[in-house]
């Protein structure tokens, strides 16, 4: 068995609370599986929006799967703000 008297302790880290921020959290600050998946959810949907946007040979059927797709990922970031708000709760 280790001998763990001499192990160091880490002092504990200074928490911010999302009222102390003025930058939208990273992902890193939660572990909750359901604001991580609205997190990819979201950027998944941007990607999207951008790839059909940048599309030199776009129809207007792109760009109204681009604008679907923008509306998406509004829904999913404003569901990750009311998650991150109420504590990581989806």
């Amino acid at each position: 068995m280790a001998d763990t008297t001499a192990t160091a302790v880490r002092p504990i880290a200074h928490v911010i609370t999302l009222t102390d921020r003025r930058a939208a959290p990273s992902i890193t600050d939660t572990t909750d599986r359901d604001t991580i998946a609205l997190n990819v959810q979201a950027v998944n949907a941007l990607s999207m929006a951008l790839s059909l946007l940048r599309n030199p040979h776009g129809t207007a059927a792109d760009l109204k799967r681009a604008t679907a797709r923008a509306c998406r990922a509004a829904t999913m970031l404003k569901r990750l703000s009311a998650a991150q708000a109420e504590g990581g709760a989806a």
